[in-house]
């Protein structure tokens, strides 16, 4: 085992997948293989990545980070990335028990087991955002972010990722979603953005106290 060093495990499962037409299905995930190779090579992600991120388990992503300090913008980056479909997404901090290898399917260890623990428990209590290894106010934080996520309409839920992202204006995030940019402020007003990008804050430095 890798002592003394703590890696972020990252798994994401997307929900209902088995009931998309089989057209659907391999059209999501083609765009998964292909979105993957893109997240991989990011300039901006690429010194945290300690594995890299491939697809398990048919319509499932792993992959493993040498801390938490992108987790927001990566998880971001997959909702809005896929938005076909909804995702659980589970993050465990801990070490692994194998060498680093091209992609994270090639290791194991103690932090993908928290991690598929968090994620098998997540899918009983509808929670889309899950923690361990992290801070306990993280796993608070969490369960505010999945049942706001539930309250939303899918389009809401697809302009919250893109809003979450580190170029989130109205102009840019009009652009990715082919709307005008005043329907994207109308649109924040009616989801009361101010207090979710105040909470959002507040689990981004709890999920950054791992660091």
């Amino acid at each position: 085992m890798t002592k003394n060093v703590n890696y972020v495990a990252v798994l994401a499962d997307a929900i209902g997948s088995r009931a998309l037409s089989p057209q659907a299905r391999a059209r999501l995930q083609g765009r998964i293989h292909a979105g993957l190779k893109d997240l991989n090579r990011r300039r901006a992600w690429r010194p945290t990545i300690a594995a890299g991120f491939a697809i398990a388990r048919g319509d499932e992503i792993e992959g493993l980070l040498k801390n938490a300090e992108q987790v927001w913008d990566i998880v971001h980056w997959l909702r809005g990335t896929f938005a076909d479909v909804d995702w659980i997404i589970a993050c465990a901090r801990g070490p692994i028990s194998t060498a680093l290898a091209p992609t994270a399917l090639e290791v194991d260890g103690p932090c993908f087991h928290a991690a598929r623990a968090a994620l098998e428990d997540a899918k009983g209590r509808r929670q889309v955002f899950t923690f361990r290894g992290f801070a306990p106010a993280v796993d608070a934080l969490a369960a505010y972010y999945s049942a706001l996520y539930w309250s939303w309409t899918p389009r809401q839920r697809r302009q919250a990722a893109e809003l979450r992202l580190q170029d989130a204006s109205a102009l840019a995030v009009g652009n990715r979603l082919n709307v005008h940019p005043t329907a994207i402020s109308h649109m924040k007003r009616r989801m009361a953005w101010p207090l979710v990008a105040e909470g959002d804050r507040m689990l981004r430095a709890a999920i950054l106290e791992a660091l």
